[in-house]
């Protein structure tokens, strides 16, 4: 497997995940890269993404795999994509695949809200429990969202408040940055931004 490490921003936030999906098929394509298809009625690339990123949260260290049918340099793959990839996706690196995408435990969040404060943030987060309704397979259900944060630190910055997350993320549990903003904030007329910084394994290293 190659394992392309690609940022999503400025526009690109506002892609869903099929889309994504399609966009860097269609990339592929056009920049010639031998990508290895399925067999049978209806080929498609041997394509897969880590942990999708959910409408509107930029990603700085995201990743996505394929497979290959014939050599090819890894850096000339980079290039050829690269100049076919529309702005705010950009592949930064790419390698041959050591670690599965299974082992993804867990990731860092930087989280904006305008017109807040660190002294709101501890308000909020000193209560023992914080209710939140979470929509998940099986429909509505409400969860400690407090449990659920492995770790945040909040600072002042110009205009509001800056929150450095560090979230459950992957297949076995799954806590969006925006449900903990929203939560938050409880308005829909303050501005917030929400980037990914970086994913962890399960023993908290660096992926």
């Amino acid at each position: 497997m190659i394992r392309f490490e690609f940022e999503k921003k400025g526009t690109a936030i506002y892609m869903s995940h099929l889309d994504l999906m399609r966009c860097m098929t269609r990339a592929l394509t056009r920049a010639e890269i031998p990508v290895k298809f399925t067999e049978g009625f209806n080929p498609h690339p041997y394509l897969v993404f880590a942990a999708p990123l959910a409408l509107g949260i930029s990603g700085e260290k995201e990743y996505f795999e394929i497979k290959i049918t014939e050599e090819m340099p890894l850096e000339e793959m980079k290039d050829r994509l690269n100049r076919t990839l529309p702005a705010g996706l950009k592949i930064l690196a790419v390698t041959e695949s050591a670690r599965d995408f299974n082992d993804i435990e867990s990731a860092s969040y930087e989280v904006f809200a305008e017109g807040r404060t660190d002294a709101d943030w501890e308000t909020f987060f000193a209560a023992d429990t914080i209710p939140t309704e979470k929509k998940t397979k099986r429909g509505m259900e409400t969860i400690d969202m407090k449990a659920e944060i492995l770790d945040c630190k909040a600072e002042d910055t110009e205009g509001g408040v800056l929150l450095h997350l560090h979230l459950p993320c992957g297949n076995r549990r799954n806590l969006s940055p925006l449900l903990v903003v929203k939560t938050f904030v409880r308005d829909d007329e303050v501005y917030y931004t929400a980037a990914r910084k970086c994913f962890f394994d399960k023993n908290a290293r660096l992926f």
